[in-house]
C-alpha cells in the first residue's frame, strides 16, 4: 500500500513548514486504529465503496494458491509500515509463513557474497553527470511539488539542490518511503522486512521477485523519463502536509479489515485531485508500471516455485486486486486462488 493510504487527508497545501515537520509522532502513532468516515475526501466513503465494488478481488489479504497438480502455496498482501498494528500479523499467517519451504518477496536487499555487494555499489551511480543541464523545473510540475520534495530531501539529510543533481532513479528511491518511518528507520522493520527477518531466523530461502535496483535502473533510461515524472509527481503528493492521525488510523484499519479495494479507490481519488487536470494521466502511468507491469513479472519470477508448492509470497497489498492484479493473473495461469478470511476482516 502506498503512502496516500497512510497519510492521505491532504486538505489545503500548507506553506512555511520545514523538512517533514507535519509528520509528527502524534500523527504517525494514532491512539485508536479504527475507520473515521469523515476523513474520506475528496469523495465520500459511500462513493468510494461503490468504486471499490467494481475492483476484482477487492477484499482480502491472504490467499491460497493451488497449482494444477495440487501443490499449495500462499499469497499475503503486506503493508510497507513498521506500525505495531501492522507488524502484529494474524496467527494463521504466521503459522503458514513458518511452515513454508520458501519465501518470495518483492526484492531481497541482502547480498549473496562480497562480489555482488561490490557490483551493486559500483553500479549505483546516483548523480547526474556534471555537464548535464537538467533542472527539476524542466519537468513542468507545480512549484508546490518542487517545494515539498525539497523538504523531503532536507529531512533525509540532503541539500535541497539535490533535486537538480540526483538521477530520476535515485530521487524516486528516496521518495518511496513513508516519512513516519523516519522515527525508526534502521531499528524497526517494515512488515516486509519483518517477514524477511523471520525467514532468516527460520533458515528459509528467499526468492526475490525482481532485482533490488530494478526501479532506479528503469527510471534512469532516457526513454522512461515520462514514467519517472509520473512516479515523482505521484509520490510528491504523499509527501505534502495536511495528513491527520485519524486518516492514518483509517488507512491502517482498512488494511486490517482487508478492504484493499476501498484503500485503492481512496488513494486514486486523493492523488488525482491533488495533481489537478493532469492527475488521472499521471496516476495511470504510475500504476501501469508499479503495479500492473510488475505484477506480470512477479508471476513470471514466481511461477516455478508456485508450481512446486510450499511458497509464501508476500507483496504489497495493492498488488492483489484488479483485473491485472496477482489473483486474476494467477487464475489466468491455471492456478486455483481462494481467499482465506482472517479474524476482523470484512466479508
Amino acid at each position: 500500500m502506498r503512502l496516500t493510504a497512510l497519510c492521505c487527508a491532504l486538505g489545503a497545501l500548507l506553506s512555511g513548514l520545514h523538512a517533514q515537520d507535519w509528520a509528527t509522532k502524534a500523527l504517525c502513532e494514532p491512539p485508536q486504529i479504527t475507520v473515521f468516515d469523515e476523513v474520506f475526501a475528496p469523495e465520500t466513503r459511500a462513493t468510494l465503496e461503490k468504486r471499490a465494488a467494481g475492483i476484482a478481488n477487492a477484499t482480502g489479504r491472504f490467499w491460497r494458491i493451488t497449482a494444477p497438480d495440487g501443490a499449495v502455496s500462499h499469497l499475503w498482501g503486506t503493508m510497507h509500515s513498521s506500525h505495531r498494528a501492522v507488524l502484529d500479523m494474524p496467527g494463521d499467517v504466521l503459522e503458514t509463513l513458518d511452515s513454508a519451504t520458501r519465501i518470495a518477496l518483492e526484492i531481497d536487499p541482502t547480498f549473496a557474497d562480497r562480489a555482488s555487494y561490490a557490483d551493486y555499489i559500483e553500479g549505483n551511480d546516483i548523480y547526474r553527470p556534471a555537464e548535464d543541464p537538467f533542472r527539476f523545473s524542466d519537468l513542468g510540475l507545480s512549484p508546490e511539488i518542487e517545494r515539498h520534495l525539497g523538504n523531503r530531501l532536507v529531512a533525509l539529510g540532503w541539500p535541497r539542490s539535490a533535486l537538480d543533481d540526483l538521477t530520476f532513479g535515485a530521487l524516486s528511491d528516496l521518495l518511496l518511503y513513508d516519512p513516519c518511518e523516519d522515527f525508526s528507520a534502521g531499528v524497526l522493520p517494515t512488515q516486509d522486512s519483518y517477514i524477511q527477518t523471520l525467514a532468516h531466523i527460520n533458515g528459509q530461502p528467499v526468492l526475490a521477485l525482481e532485482p533490488t535496483d530494478r526501479l532506479p535502473q528503469k527510471l534512469n533510461q532516457p526513454q522512461n523519463a515520462d514514467l519517472a515524472r509520473s512516479i515523482i509527481a505521484t509520490y510528491a503528493v504523499y509527501l505534502m502536509p495536511g495528513a491527520t492521525p485519524d486518516a492514518r488510523a483509517t488507512s491502517i484499519a482498512l488494511y486490517a479489515e482487508g478492504r484493499i479495494g476501498l484503500s485503492m479507490a481512496w488513494d486514486a481519488a486523493h492523488v488525482t485531485e491533488a495533481l489537478g487536470p493532469e492527475g488521472p494521466a499521471l496516476y495511470t502511468r504510475m500504476s501501469d508500471y508499479l503495479l500492473d507491469e510488475r505484477n506480470a513479472d512477479f508471476i513470471s519470477a514466481g511461477r516455478p516455485a508456485l508450481s512446486s508448492g510450499g511458497l509464501f509470497m508476500a507483496v504489497g497489498n495493492f498488488h492483489i486486486p484488479g483485473e491485472r492484479g496477482l489473483v486474476a493473473l494467477l487464475r489466468a495461469e491455471g492456478f486455483e486462488v481462494t481467499r482465506i478470511p482472517l479474524p476482523g476482516e470484512a466479508t
